[in-house]
């Protein structure tokens, strides 16, 4: 069962989506927004990476003040949505989730 798309809807403050391996890891998305604005940016991995098995991991970082993070990730067609964040004021990494992802290039 392919991942096909990853979708994120909501980036406050800075998200990051890395693809790895045993042999290595691979950045798919840096994003950087704040103040709730909206996003929707969409990343078809298999447009990127070469057929096989990776560990999908999805990270937040904050500047301060509340953090929003929402990531959709479609496999075989089926939409699985991960939230992150806090109201809290803590900078850093405050979110991160780590799933595994089967990659078909070209789909």
């Amino acid at each position: 069962m392919p991942t096909t798309q990853i979708q994120v809807t909501a980036a406050d403050n800075e998200i990051l989506l890395i693809a790895s391996t045993p042999a290595g890891s691979s950045q798919l998305l840096h994003y950087k927004s704040g103040y709730g604005k909206p996003v929707n940016l969409t990343v078809f991995p298999g447009a990127i990476l070469a057929t096989g098995s990776y560990t999908l991991t999805i990270v937040g970082i904050n500047w301060g003040g509340p953090a929003n993070f929402t990531v959709v990730v479609t496999t075989d067609g089926h939409a699985q949505t991960f939230h992150g964040g806090s109201n809290s004021s803590a900078v850093g990494d405050v979110w991160h989730q780590s799933i595994p992802m089967n990659i078909v290039s070209g789909q």
